[in-house]
Order: C-alpha cells, then sequence, then structure tokens
C-alpha cells in the first residue's frame, strides 16, 4: 500500500478528513447547514486550478465532490476561501437548483453569495484567487486571466 495522501497547511498535514471537518463547519456557519454530502479528492497539477467542484449523477441523485490542488503553499486563509468558494458552487447546484450561472459558474447567484458572505460575515471569497503555486511556471497567465474575468459573467 501507498503513502497516504495530505495537504501541507502551515506545516500542519491535512487529510481528506480534515477536509470534511472543515466542510462541515462552514456549512453550518455559512450556508444554513443545507449543503448535503461531499467527497474530496486530489487534484493532479493541471495549471491553473486550486480547487473544484464537480457533480456526478446516480441512482440516489447527485454526488458532490471538491477537488484541492496539493502543488500549492497554503494557508489556513487560503484553504478557507478555497472550500468556501467550492461550496457556494455546491450551495447554488444542489440547494438553489441552479445548474448554469454564468459561463464558468460564477454569474450573478454566485457573486450574490459573495457579497452575503461578505456583508454577514466580513469573509471575502475571490472569483479567481491567485494563491501561489509551488510551481510558479504553472500559474495562469495574465492575460488568460483576463480573457476568463471578460467572458465569466
Amino acid at each position: 500500500m501507498g503513502k497516504k495522501l495530505t495537504l501541507n497547511v502551515e506545516g500542519t498535514e491535512f487529510t481528506k478528513k480534515d477536509l470534511k471537518d472543515r466542510f462541515e463547519k462552514y456549512n453550518k456557519l455559512y450556508f444554513y447547514g443545507k449543503l448535503g454530502k461531499c467527497k474530496f479528492h486530489w487534484m493532479s497539477p493541471n495549471g491553473g486550478d486550486y480547487g473544484e467542484y464537480t457533480v456526478q449523477y446516480n441512482k440516489s441523485g447527485i454526488v458532490s465532490s471538491i477537488g484541492v490542488a496539493r502543488n500549492t503553499v497554503w494557508t489556513e486563509e487560503n484553504l478557507m476561501e478555497l472550500l468556501v468558494h467550492e461550496m457556494i458552487h455546491m450551495y447554488i447546484r444542489t440547494v438553489e437548483g441552479k445548474k448554469f450561472d454564468g459561463i464558468l459558474g460564477h454569474g450573478v447567484r454566485f457573486r450574490s453569495h459573495c457579497k452575503r458572505l461578505k456583508k454577514d460575515y466580513g469573509l471575502c471569497v475571490r472569483i479567481h484567487p491567485t494563491f501561489g503555486y509551488i510551481n510558479k511556471k504553472l500559474s495562469p497567465k495574465l492575460l488568460g486571466r483576463v480573457i476568463l474575468w471578460l467572458f465569466d459573467w
């Protein structure tokens, strides 16, 4: 059996269980406890994403999953922002029932949740955050970010 993969957050090793614990805490704090079960997975380094929310359908309904990049220098604050960001996507999809919210999912509904979290909790959730990859050459180019921003309404 291979080595168990973990995430390094300010020198502390986080497991998927640690992510699940954070998810449950943030669900109660910021999403009224309405989010259902969620799986977690480690993302392969792909050059631009820190996290992702994915949905699969099976006989029992929607299966939600949040992926977290392991090739990033994480802080507690950045990890919290990333998880809440992906949880907004999950809320819009599973609680509000919206399948489309802007080209990359950062449309009107997403932005309204960001404003709500800022107003009610002082929590700033960015749409296209930059946290800092260990391997700097994997970072998205500025032009790519501008293009994403222009077409993500």
